[in-house]
């Protein structure tokens, strides 16, 4: 029997994690952790393979598996962590509750920060022959590889299930990996300091990227996924640091909340819409940050309430939803997360990821009001990430600097 290839990745979650299965119960889920290492794998290769989707599709099977070929590579993850709610006070951290909102609405349970599992990576028993891809051979070998460079991506600048990209399910390596693959950095943290955390991910970056054999011109200005290369994505470390997850996560919420309230001119529309029928913006900027987009207007509730309207049908017409035309959701293209940093007393740090990648393919959103008797309207999608490098400088007229990760 082949000699089994193993490396075993102690795991600590940061922040609440709602990873669960159809029934939404928290629970450690392979499958949801491989497409996150998908994920990762596809944004790397996007940036040396470019856009040729027929060879990202097979060095990605030849790495994960795809319909005609198994993955060389189990995941597994094993322990029980506690689980349960994971909510804060929307009096004292309105701003973590805005970026955990929509998971906080459902009262979902989560698997509770400074919670313990482990991930093993183990190659199959049976040999697998090696994939040509573009002049290259992906062999199990180099695949462990790969499946290492996703894993220190995930770790380093992502997090897994829900609200993701607001630093929901952000996992930590708890110490050095067993077995861990020498071509790839450490993914245990040594930085103590949010500029020694900016120049350790630019030297894990850097490594990654100088890894992968294939080397193609830069990518279009806007990219059809999200793909990691300095002409088309951004990472930046905010220049201050916090005592506990929480508080990281709320300065970063009511940034984004302050923000996003100082652009009015989008809910001056909706708001147009749902009084007087009549829509007077062709483009939502505001939905660059993410769709859906759902806005209440307490003004037009309060003036409907007073004429006696019940306050159900009062809220349902004060109501509206921005959504695609297609499909119901689209992943904002910025990425908060919260970091910890390694030093005593523990503090955090925050960075700030921008991917700029075509926000949807038809380049249409619409504008749906609750209320029935209002028709729903079409209008454009944001056709550039502006609003987005709008609120790194917000940031900084606020006072904190963004240290930029060199990505070379």
């Amino acid at each position: 029997m082949k000699e089994l290839k193993r490396v075993f990745v102690p795991l600590e979650t940061v922040t609440p994690t709602w990873m669960g299965g159809a029934a939404l119960q928290p629970e450690l889920r392979p499958p949801s952790v491989r497409g996150c290492l998908r994920y990762w794998l596809r944004a790397l290769l996007g940036g040396t393979l470019g856009e040729d989707l027929p060879l990202l599709r097979e060095a990605e099977g030849a790495v994960f598996g795809n319909v005609t070929r198994a993955s060389p590579i189990v995941v597994r993850l094993d322990g029980s962590p506690e689980t349960g709610p994971a909510t804060l006070s929307a009096e004292d951290f309105p701003g973590a509750c805005y970026m955990f909102w929509s998971t906080y609405q459902r009262k979902r349970d989560a698997i509770l920060p400074g919670q313990t599992c482990q991930m093993q990576f183990h190659s199959r028993a049976w040999d697998f022959p090696d994939v040509e891809v573009g002049g290259e051979a992906i062999s199990v070998e180099r695949s462990f590889h790969y499946a290492a460079s996703a894993l220190w991506l995930l770790l380093r600048l992502g997090g897994v299930g829900a609200r993701a990209r607001r630093s929901g399910g952000v996992l930590r390596a708890a110490e050095q990996p067993v077995g861990w693959p020498g071509s790839v950095p450490s993914p245990v943290s040594r930085a103590a300091e949010p500029d020694q955390l900016a120049a350790e991910l630019a030297d894990g970056l850097k490594t990654i990227r100088r890894s992968v054999p294939w080397q193609t011109s830069a990518p279009a200005t806007v990219t059809s996924f999200d793909v990691l290369h300095p002409d088309v994505s951004q990472i930046f470390v905010a220049d201050r640091t916090f005592p506990t997850w929480w508080e990281a996560l709320d300065w970063s919420g009511r940034q984004l909340q302050e923000f996003r309230r100082s652009h009015v001119s989008d809910a001056g529309a909706i708001a147009e819409l749902l009084t007087r029928g009549r829509m007077t913006a062709q483009r939502i900027q505001r939905a660059i940050l993410g769709l859906p987009m759902v806005f209440f207007f307490k003004s037009i509730f309060e003036e409907l309430t007073a004429k006696g309207v019940p306050d159900r049908d009062a809220r349902r017409r004060a109501s509206a939803t921005v959504a695609p035309q297609r499909g119901l959701t689209r992943a904002s293209p910025l990425i908060v997360r919260v970091v910890p940093l390694a030093c005593e007393p523990q503090r955090y740090a925050v960075t700030m990821q921008l991917f700029r990648s075509r926000f949807l393919p038809d380049r249409q959103i619409s504008v749906k009001p609750q209320d029935r008797s209002v028709r729903p309207v079409s209008v454009d999608a944001p056709e550039n990430h502006l609003l987005i490098d709008d609120w790194f400088d917000f940031v900084r007229e606020e006072g904190t600097s963004l240290t930029p990760v060199e990505m070379v």
